[in-house]
């Protein structure tokens, strides 16, 4: 094909390219775009090594440079849990260098959340941007009566139908019993995921749509609310070596 006498360029569906500011392939595979995400900010995490700022600067710079460019992509991008796992370990090194501190320092994140009041760096970390960064884009699709709007309650929707859930309450509720990587395949699932992790609430969404709300009234128990408390049993057994036989129903005088 050609467009004013030049020639375009063929592309096959394993090949990356950039659209819009994002990195990935034909088939909608996003590696490429992370990959990238994770050089910059091996990059700024470089960059403020054996530096002459003060440790505020320092911080500061990382914060634009490195996970400026993380919060570009948190929002739409499906991060599993090892590759966030691995963009929080580069981000902790990037702080250790930015206080002078040697890398054998212990990774504990308290020492970088917490307020200085409370002998904390109050540092910027990865589970902060990624929830405020869905939060954003989930206010931003859904501030006007249009077509995004339409597809992220279409969404939300189908997500709780999938997880067997009548609100998004019982949906943050629910990803208590789920891993980070089994919460990965859509929008909101990551949202709800994230919200649970860091135990926030959402006040704004039931301003939006019913099934969104806050505080969830209907009268009948979704699949997932009753069955909640026996998997979480459940899961509690297994957690400590507990697993399942199947028993001859004569040893127990059943038959």
């Amino acid at each position: 094909m050609t467009i004013n006498g030049e020639t375009l360029q063929a592309m096959n569906l394993d090949d990356a390219c950039r659209y819009l500011g994002y990195w990935g392939m034909g088939n909608g595979d996003m590696r490429a775009t992370k990959e990238v995400v994770r050089q910059k900010i091996i990059a700024a995490r470089d960059l403020i090594k054996c530096h002459p700022l003060t440790p505020e600067l320092s911080t500061e710079l990382f914060t634009s440079k490195g996970m400026g460019v993380f919060r570009f992509s948190a929002a739409l991008i499906e991060w599993s849990e090892s590759e966030l796992n691995d963009v929080k370990r580069l981000s902790v090194q990037a702080y250790k260098n930015a206080w002078h501190l040697p890398q054998s320092t212990a990774s504990a994140l308290f020492i970088f959340i917490f307020p200085k009041t409370h002998a904390g760096k109050e540092s910027t970390l990865l589970m902060a941007v990624l929830t405020q960064e869905l939060l954003l884009h989930a206010e931003r699709c859904m501030r006007h009566e249009d077509v995004s709007k339409t597809i992220m309650l279409s969404g939300s929707n189908r997500t709780l139908d999938e997880w067997l859930c009548d609100s998004f309450v019982e949906l943050i509720e629910e990803m208590e019993l789920w891993k980070g990587h089994d919460a990965t395949r859509d929008f909101w699932s990551r949202l709800a995921k994230v919200l649970q992790q860091s135990n926030i609430s959402v006040t704004w969404a039931e301003q939006l749509d019913s099934r969104l709300a806050s505080v969830h009234t209907n009268a009948k128990l979704s699949w997932a609310t009753a069955t909640r408390s026996i998997r979480e049993c459940k899961m509690r057994i297994e957690r400590i070596g507990g697993s399942r036989l199947d028993t001859d129903s004569e040893v127990w005088g059943l038959d």
